[in-house]
């Protein structure tokens, strides 16, 4: 419970001491009824299937969340995800013929979940997660930040939950031939509450 109230605390503190971040991320599903995508991007090169948190093969359009459409120059970065307290996205960019990331809904759904738990300011923080699974089963082994780590710590935690609970899916009928992949993510808080909303569930945890 302490640890639940001095996050309170961080997080207003982030609220009024910095100033707001943004990246566009609107539902590409809502914003096709306003518009059409007018630019395909390529983050790995034209020739790299791009798989969708579904397993789902799509194209990476000016729609689609802005981290999603950056080039990537390191040959390691195989997937990004989006996460907000309403939807989970992500975007396999490069290797989708060698392994995959077995869709689970449910899974996505929970950490959607535990995202919208922090939605009480503006901002969004990233990380990038370095996997490391074993050479002859593939099945995960480690999971730790490389390079970039998020400010907050309990959205540190989120992410390396999400990497943790994910089933690969390697070439079938031999041994698997990546053994290693960053993750890139992204996770976007959005004040829901107000300022008086916020201070009685500060209140309510001081009496508890």
């Amino acid at each position: 419970m302490k640890e639940f109230f001095l996050l309170l605390c961080s997080l207003i503190i982030f609220h009024f001491c910095n100033s707001p971040q943004s990246i566009s991320q609107e539902n590409p599903q809502v914003k096709e009824n306003k518009k059409k995508p007018t630019k395909v991007f390529y983050p790995a090169g034209e020739k790299e299937k791009i798989l969708n948190e579904k397993g789902e093969e799509v194209q990476i359009t000016d729609l689609d969340p802005e981290p999603f459409q950056l080039p990537s120059n390191d040959p390691l970065e195989y997937f990004r995800v989006v996460i907000t307290g309403e939807s989970y996205q992500l975007r396999q960019i490069r290797g989708t013929d060698l392994i995959r990331r077995k869709p689970d809904l449910g899974g996505d759904q929970f950490i959607v979940e535990e995202v919208a738990k922090y939605d009480l300011i503006d901002k969004v923080d990233d990380g990038l997660i370095l996997t490391k699974l074993n050479p002859k089963t593939g099945k995960l082994e480690n999971v730790n930040f490389y390079k970039r780590m998020p400010r907050i710590h309990n959205l540190a935690k989120i992410m390396q939950n999400d990497s943790t609970r994910w089933v690969l899916e390697h070439k079938p009928d031999q041994e698997p031939i990546v053994t290693k992949y960053y993750v890139t993510y992204y996770i976007i808080l959005k004040n829901k509450k107000s300022r008086e909303e916020i201070k009685e569930i500060l209140q309510k945890e001081v009496k508890r």
